[in-house]
């Protein structure tokens, strides 16, 4: 038991003695929790909805949905939208959801004839469209009770009223995508970056462990030729795990996507261009590899949470929407799911590649003082 003893000992002197493996192990819980909490608690958006009647025999019919969704607090009316307008609304985010209400006057309904009622939903959101969805459903038997209070149809006439006949249509993604395919385009960038960004760091702090570097500014090589050979050796392993992490989730997972896989790539390539050299740059505050995984809950996770991955940013409290803009796993997951859900191009993405870019030599130019430091 002593001896046991001693080298607990031994090893709770050796984290007090670690100065920013404390700050670390205290500081890491307190953040992913606190965001979390944050997240969990914050009042979500309303679903912004139209309804629309496409003619007079559709008002009442239309006055009736609006009322019972009105009373629903995560649904907030929009008016003066228009039949013609539905789709450039859903495109610019003034709605999230549209109804279109064809018929439903009270001598159609009497005649037995049935109301046309389209669902429009943008979807990119699979969550918001899934939420709607649930609430639209709900709210169907209380539309045809109160249709027949207002016909005034007693129980020996209730077969003459037949339901509404329902279509669904989707601007972007469809009844085909599911949830694994909206969520996709992040995982696939959250990996690519995760393990991009522990590989480089954990790879570069044994380089300087094992002397590497003292050899190195030794040799005839210049710094610049150092710096340059490092980038380049990380890349390209960096390339080729993105490359087999979109070749299983495409081609053996199947998850369905629409735009260009050039498109795809391209953004990847970007992405872990960035998160090799942020390796680079906080391997160097690290002194073993312990110190390197306790990077992961203040530098990844935070962005796991605040980059649409888990929750939509929309829905987000104003402080964490300006914080989630400052994160470069945001835009790679907008590029991506822009490409891969709603079909977009390059052109169509152009912000969120800048944003990138923008990280991506920041982290370079992080990265090559860090290299400065340790030649010098």
């Amino acid at each position: 038991m002593s001896r046991i003893l001693a080298l607990a000992y031994r090893i709770f002197l050796q984290l007090v003695r670690d100065k920013r493996t404390l700050v670390l192990i205290f500081l890491g819980p307190i953040v992913i929790m606190g965001l979390l909490t944050w997240l969990l608690k914050a009042e979500k958006e309303p679903i912004r909805t139209a309804v629309i009647a496409g003619d007079k025999d559709s008002e009442m019919m239309s006055e009736i949905l609006g009322g019972l969704l009105a009373g629903y607090a995560k649904v907030e009316l929009i008016q003066g939208i228009k039949e013609d307008e539905i789709m450039d609304s859903l495109k610019s985010r003034k709605i999230n959801t549209a109804i279109l209400v064809q018929g439903g006057g009270i001598d159609n309904l009497q005649e037995g004839n049935r109301a046309q009622i389209e669902v429009f939903l943008e979807g990119s959101d699979p969550m918001m469209s899934r939420e709607f969805l649930e609430e639209f459903r709900r709210i169907q038997k209380p539309l045809l009770d109160t249709l027949q209070g207002v016909l005034f149809l007693s129980s020996d006439n209730l077969g003459m009223i037949l339901p509404p006949e329902f279509n669904l249509r989707f601007l972007y993604g469809g009844e085909n995508f599911d949830e694994t395919d909206y969520l996709a385009p992040g995982v696939i960038c959250f990996v690519a970056f995760f393990f991009v960004f522990i590989i480089t760091a954990v790879s570069f702090l044994r380089e300087r462990a094992q002397g590497t570097m003292e050899r190195l500014c030794a040799s005839p090589l210049s710094e610049f030729e150092v710096i340059i050979g490092y980038w380049l050796g990380f890349l390209v392993f960096a390339i080729l795990q993105t490359g087999v992490i979109l070749f299983f989730v495409l081609y053996i997972l199947k998850i369905h996507y629409l735009g260009n896989l050039a498109s795809i790539l391209l953004v990847e390539f970007i992405v872990v261009i960035g998160a090799s050299n942020m390796g680079i740059f906080f391997s160097s505050f690290a002194k073993n590899e312990f110190q390197v995984a306790q990077f992961v809950p203040l530098v990844i996770l935070p962005q796991v949470f605040l980059s649409g991955l888990l929750w939509s940013i929309e829905t987000m409290p104003r402080a964490l929407k300006y914080l989630a803009y400052c994160l470069p796993l945001t835009y790679a997951n907008l590029a991506l799911r822009d490409i891969m859900v709603k079909g977009f191009g390059l052109a169509q993405v152009l912000w969120e590649l800048l944003a990138l870019l923008a990280f991506a030599l920041i982290m370079i130019f992080a990265s090559r003082l860090t290299m400065r430091r340790i030649w010098r």
